[in-house]
């Protein structure tokens, strides 16, 4: 792992806190398909956008302060380059219009997360599987959480 790695992930919090600035003030209101709604209201929507945030936040500071999360941050940078792929640019393409998210995903996300990918031993060190189980636990967490972060502010903030 390379030195830059808390530098890497202190980017792709910032920029993952970005994306989430554009989808909070856009996503809510935008129209999309009846089988891709959201089951959440504006508020909730927020709430896990800014809990997704803080999560990558959090990460990020722990490598920062010298502790060994780089597999952690991996499996969230892979995360988010899935996520400016599908929904972002998929639906941004399907539908024709700009779909809130996208430019920033694809201009900020897609290339800090390639840095934190880079700086953590690139695709090589998925070859180690105590790197790549934490991967997967990142992977799967930030999904997750943002799942279960939506059900909080669902119940609490309302639909």
């Amino acid at each position: 792992m390379s030195g830059d790695l808390p530098a890497a992930a202190l980017l792709l919090a910032l920029a993952v806190t970005l994306h989430n600035v554009e989808e909070m003030i856009w996503l809510p209101g935008f129209p999309h398909p009846t089988a891709l709604k959201i089951d959440a209201g504006p508020a909730a929507f927020r709430f896990a956008a800014v809990g997704v945030a803080a999560l990558v936040w959090a990460v990020a500071l722990t490598l920062a302060a010298g502790w060994p999360a780089g597999s952690l941050m991996a499996g969230f940078a892979l995360a988010m380059i899935v996520n400016a792929a599908v929904p972002h640019l998929a639906l941004t393409v399907a539908m024709r219009r700009y779909h809130p998210g996208t430019a920033t995903a694809c201009l900020l996300v897609v290339p800090a997360a390639t840095a934190v990918l880079v700086a953590s031993g690139g695709f090589a060190a998925f070859a180690e599987p105590w790197f790549a189980a934490g991967a997967a636990v990142g992977f799967l967490g930030l999904a997750a959480g943002t799942v279960a972060l939506l059900a909080l502010g669902k119940r609490f903030l309302g639909a």
